[in-house]
């Protein structure tokens, strides 16, 4: 007999009120990933001709968590992991869409443990309970020209496996305040798959900026991996992660002849991959390239940014190994 899996509801459809945070414990056997889904009642999107595809979604929760005894396993805003999990496993958001007065929208998101969903040997490890907690910051239950925000959770456990590792994800920030070279850190310790870079600066203006105009990676001050490289170029391992990244966030063409579209409804505005890059350190998704940082006194990232403002965000992809 095979490998089994237990996939269960922790959290049943709720509706839930902003400003509030939610909670709740999760199941105790090895975690691949957790399944959040997220509904929306719409507005009349065919008569404004903005339709919002994920961007409520992302407007309306502003951080989730889930810790383990209070560390945090996976931490940042609901945008920055859905480009994760998409980096990670190649999912993006999926469900229906409609844009009818008063229909509901539903959208599922991903956030796993693992490299590869179901991969008996990288996942969460088994726990206590009480000990691994979901938690989420709904900032605003009627977000965009959606209302009536509902939400529910699912958990996949590998109940006969005994995973050996599992993957680590949190926001790490540089608020910027000159142009220029600066440097970030990077976590030390663990190895790391690749990091997810967020550039404040807005993609759709006459000059492209970004915070990451040029980026370095440095250990120990010696230039590794990433000698220099474009933000330009980050993007292109972005896209060699997540294939098609433009066509699966909700981008469209579509009118009903007698809306005029805008560019929110042809670009679908502020949600990934806009802004958004990646340094890869695992191309073949074996773990021949990853990034080792434990021994080192410095694992850096060197970012010449061509903006003065703002806040640029980085999410290292640790692979954590269980002792």
């Amino acid at each position: 007999m095979g490998k089994r899996f237990l996939r269960s509801i922790v959290q049943e459809q709720t509706n839930v009120a902003a400003p509030a945070t939610v909670a709740v414990d999760l199941p105790v056997n090895p975690l691949t990933f957790l399944a959040l889904t997220i509904w929306l009642e719409r507005a009349d999107e065919d008569a404004t001709s903005a339709h919002r595809y994920v961007s409520d979604c992302f407007t309306g929760i502003s951080d989730i968590q889930v810790t383990h005894k209070g560390e945090q396993i996976i931490q940042g805003s609901l945008a920055d992991l859905t480009m994760m999990a998409a980096c990670l496993t190649g999912y993006t958001p999926h469900g229906a869409f409609l844009a009818g007065l008063g229909q509901r929208q539903a959208l599922t998101f991903l956030l796993p443990f693992t490299r590869q969903p179901y991969w008996p040997d990288e996942g969460f490890p088994a726990t206590s309970r009480g000990n691994l907690r979901f938690s989420m910051v709904v900032a605003d239950e009627s977000p965009g020209t959606a209302t009536a925000m509902d939400w529910a959770l699912e958990a996949v456990e590998l109940i006969e496996s005994d995973p050996s590792r599992y993957m680590k994800y949190t926001t790490n920030t540089r608020a910027l305040a000159a142009t220029g070279r600066q440097r970030v850190p990077l976590p030390i310790g663990n190895e790391i798959a690749g990091v997810l870079l967020f550039s404040p600066a807005t993609e759709i203006t006459a000059t492209e900026q970004s915070s990451w105009g040029q980026t370095k990676v440095l250990i120990d001050n010696v230039e590794q991996y990433y000698a220099n490289s474009n933000w330009e170029a980050l993007r292109a391992d972005l896209g060699m992660r997540v294939h098609g990244a433009h066509v699966r966030f909700g981008h469209m063409h579509a009118s009903d002849g007698t809306a005029v579209p805008t560019g929110d409804e042809l670009l679908d505005l502020n949600r990934p991959p806009l802004q958004y890059g990646w340094l890869e350190f695992d191309p073949l998704k074996d773990g021949a390239y990853l990034l080792e940082t434990q021994g080192h006194a410095n694992v850096e990232l060197d970012m010449n940014s061509d903006v003065s403002s703002g806040t640029a965000r980085y999410l290292p992809a640790e692979l954590v190994t269980v002792r």
